[in-house]
């Protein structure tokens, strides 16, 4: 049975999104190049470029799939508008990250209490995945640089992806029936989560005092918060659906880089897991949900004080 050819749009859909992810990766790779050399002044260990690149490249894969995935051409546009919140996003995320990096929470490696995760996510949601991703990666860059850590690609990545997930909610139409199908797929991962923690509570968190059994209440409250706000504000559906597009930006850019820490530090899953995502996770869906609002409701009383 011969196959149907495929349309000049369909063939586009796959052509489309090279030139924007070769100019992501050509980004990445010099931010990364330039975080290094500060961290090396700092007298931090810099990582060489044959180490991070194979994590890049994976970076890149992903972000072709969800250009090919979700390739309107309108959803991937960076003009000097997107430029200059590019630049802003990634300015203030870093700062603001800067000031609340040495509040550690228990963990296996350097993860903080951050309220500025809010930041890449609302860029995402505001101005599309493409500011989201500059947001968070180079603005984590930024904040680690300042406090003085050094450089970790794979954390920058999962940051870069936290702020572009969120903004994938431009491309669909039926934004409802999405929001439930995101809020499924977070709820899969608490559930997974909390079973986890069930089974392996004595896992050691070598950063704290306890072990990963002192995490019980983080996936249960973090699922709470969100379907809470899903629901009691459905009269309010952006409002809604942004929290739960963020939630996923949240657990796909943490989960990126704590699973790429089992090659990258030679963790084992159970330990990445529970020991990096569910406190960085859990911490940052929590900061979400209570901040979110605050910035999406400042912004759009902005607009309409501004006539748009």
């Amino acid at each position: 049975m011969a196959t149907q050819a495929q349309t000049p749009e369909q063939q586009r859909r796959w052509v489309r999104p090279l030139v924007p992810i070769v100019a992501l990766l050509a980004i990445v790779i010099v931010f990364l190049l330039i975080g290094n050399a500060v961290a090396s002044l700092q007298g931090e260990e810099a990582s060489a470029p044959t180490r991070w690149l194979p994590y890049v490249l994976a970076g890149g894969l992903i972000a072709y799939g969800l250009g090919v995935a979700f390739g309107e051409p309108a959803l991937w546009r960076v003009g000097t508008r997107e430029v200059v919140y590019m630049a802003v996003g990634a300015a203030l995320y870093g700062v603001l990250s800067w000031a609340t990096n040495l509040i550690q929470l228990p963990s296996i490696s350097l993860v903080s209490l951050r309220p500025a995760v809010v930041v890449p996510i609302f860029f995402g949601l505001t101005f599309g995945p493409a500011v989201g991703f500059f947001t968070g990666f180079v603005g984590n860059i930024l904040g680690d640089a300042l406090t003085g850590w050094g450089v970790f690609p794979t954390w920058n990545l999962g940051n870069g992806l936290m702020g572009l997930v969120p903004g994938l909610i431009m491309a669909f139409r039926n934004r409802e029936r999405a929001t439930d199908a995101v809020l499924a797929i977070v709820a899969l991962v608490a559930a997974f989560a909390m079973v986890l923690l069930f089974l392996f509570p004595d896992t050691e968190i070598l950063l704290g005092s306890g072990t990963a059994g002192m995490f019980w209440w983080i996936p249960p409250l973090g699922l709470a918060l969100i379907v809470v706000i899903r629901y009691v504000f459905r009269s309010n559906r952006e409002l809604a659906a942004a929290q739960v597009w963020g939630a996923l930006g949240i657990v796909a850019g943490i989960g990126f880089a704590a699973i790429a820490d089992i090659w990258w530090n030679g963790y084992t899953f159970t330990t990445t897991f529970l020991g990096q995502f569910v406190p960085a996770a859990g911490a940052n869906l929590i900061n979400a949900a209570i901040l979110l609002p605050f910035l999406i409701a400042g912004w759009s009383a902005a607009q309409s004080r501004a006539g748009r």
